[in-house]
């Protein structure tokens, strides 16, 4: 079943989780003028479906359930679904603009995952009763279309200690208790993008950090499960009517939360992975390559982002008559090169997929690889832009209403005009421009691309330490040969 917006819509204004926002509990989150944007934007996101020039990208018959599905839940079996998977989530993004990274392909693709190795990992390693979860969950995702969202990382309570040695070890969530009906489980998570409007939560913590048995589990639940509940951000929706201004934030501001489970009950039937830390390096790395996966969606969504601020570059180059510059041009050029090295490495990680039993899945070297160079190349695009638009990016307007006044207007229409665009056309461009280099819903943005993923630092230097660590006898070979091949002094 493919949902329209107006499903989801009454989906969660009928039933949606406890959600803290200045200090009460949100009645009814799709009126809430700090969650409106996000459920309207969700909701075209299904509606995308829909929509005649979308639909052969984004609906597909999946062979799994036996019927047409959304191409996020497709298994791709080859290349050629995995080049169809790819364009599907690539004209999603280019919608969003490349922002709005939590829609709900992303965890969509994650559930698809789990599905496909159902027996060689999770039926492996944790039994017959795992595997049907792994199943179930991924059936049920389909059937309903759910729009899930995540949690991973626990609070930055101590990082000079692992969670198990905090004064409260369960400010990281962990297993309190084991009952017949499932598991109880306490404490909370950061960052959940999206919490707040999303139906389904995965929780899968980061449990490299701390090896503690506790800490290992996985689980899919309802977000109105009792005791879930969501400590929200500040919004930073414009103000009504503020399209004009906020052109992006009016329509991709999302929101993010702190997820808190007040002693949860987990179900069994709910839970893919329990108890065994030590198999977390085979889900991320090995046979599962959660990681390869993740960040091949990251690729597409900065993809799709860089696109758009070359675009935004180059307009506002060429209206301000300094695309002639040579500067100019090479800044320009350096975002063109970043859209052509994120294309390349898009069509590489299909065309070098690796063809499994389950599933055909990125190349993950050029994924991970992509991935981590877009954590300093996406925030070096918007400080490119800030750069070629310099002091001219401040002086802006208040509002529409400025050229709602008639001798208000006289005066934008001669000072305001630049070389190549009139005044209302000028600032519609620089408002664009500013609510992507320096609104708060823009640099929250810029925060996340650096950081979504991890540390920049940690993740450069595992591309060594870890990603091209069984390659890198294939490098070092290279020089090897040749050092070979020189002669030595006579004894």
């Amino acid at each position: 079943m493919i949902r329209k917006g107006i499903d989801y819509i009454k989906s969660i204004k009928e039933n949606h989780p406890v959600v803290f926002y200045e200090g009460e509990i949100v009645k009814d989150i799709t009126e809430h003028p700090a969650f409106k944007i996000p459920i309207s934007t969700v909701a075209k996101y299904y509606d995308l479906h829909w929509e005649e020039q979308y639909k052969e990208y984004l609906r597909v018959y999946n062979p799994d359930v036996g019927e047409e599905t959304s191409i996020s839940f497709l298994r791709p079996r080859n290349k050629r679904d995995l080049a169809k998977l790819r364009d599907g989530l690539t004209k999603i993004y280019d919608f969003y603009r490349g922002f709005f990274g939590r829609s709900p392909d992303y965890l969509n693709v994650w559930t698809t995952v789990f599905y496909a190795h159902a027996e060689d990992y999770f039926g492996k390693h944790f039994g017959s009763k795992m595997m049907e979860n792994a199943i179930e969950i991924y059936k049920e995702a389909t059937r309903k279309d759910l729009f899930y969202t995540h949690a991973i990382v626990a609070p930055m309570y101590d990082r000079s200690r692992p969670p198990s040695q905090w004064e409260d070890p369960y400010i990281q969530i962990g297993i309190v208790e084991e009952r017949p009906e499932g598991v109880i489980v306490r404490g909370a998570a950061m960052i959940s993008t999206a919490g707040p409007y999303a139906e389904m939560l995965w929780y899968l913590p980061n449990i490299r950090r701390d090896s503690d048995p506790r800490y290992a589990i996985y689980f899919s639940i309802p977000t109105t499960t009792k005791g879930v509940k969501f400590l929200a951000r500040r919004g930073f929706q414009p103000r009504e009517g503020g399209e004009f201004e906020y052109p992006i934030s009016s329509r991709f501001e999302e929101s993010d939360a702190i997820l808190v489970l007040d002693n949860v009950l987990v179900p069994w039937d709910r839970i893919i992975f329990y108890k065994k830390p030590d198999l977390i390096e085979d889900l991320m790395w090995h046979t599962v390559n959660l990681r390869g996966w993740f960040n091949w969606h990251f690729v597409i969504q900065h993809y799709s982002r860089l696109k758009f601020l070359a675009g935004l570059a180059i307009s506002i180059a060429e209206a301000a008559g300094i695309s002639g510059f040579i500067n100019v041009q090479e800044k320009i050029g350096e975002i063109l090169i970043y859209v052509a090295l994120n294309e390349a490495a898009l069509y590489a990680s299909v065309e070098k997929a690796e063809e499994l039993p389950n599933i055909t899945r990125p190349d993950p070297y050029i994924s991970i690889a992509a991935s981590h160079f877009n954590m300093k190349a996406v925030p070096r695009a918007n400080e490119i832009l800030r750069l070629i638009s310099a002091g001219s990016s401040i002086p802006i307007p208040a509002g529409i209403k400025d050229f709602e006044n008639p001798e208000e207007r006289k005066l934008l229409d001669k000072y305001m005009a630049m070389k190549g665009l009139n005044a209302l056309e000028r600032v519609k461009l620089f408002n664009l421009l500013w609510d992507v280099i320096g609104s708060e819903s823009g640099m929250r943005y810029e925060q996340y691309d650096r950081f979504s993923r991890g540390d920049p630092t940690i993740r450069w230097a595992q591309t060594y330490t870890e990603v091209f660590r069984d390659r890198k006898h294939e490098f070092v070979k290279l020089v090897r040969e040749i050092l070979d091949q020189m002669p030595n002094p006579k004894a």
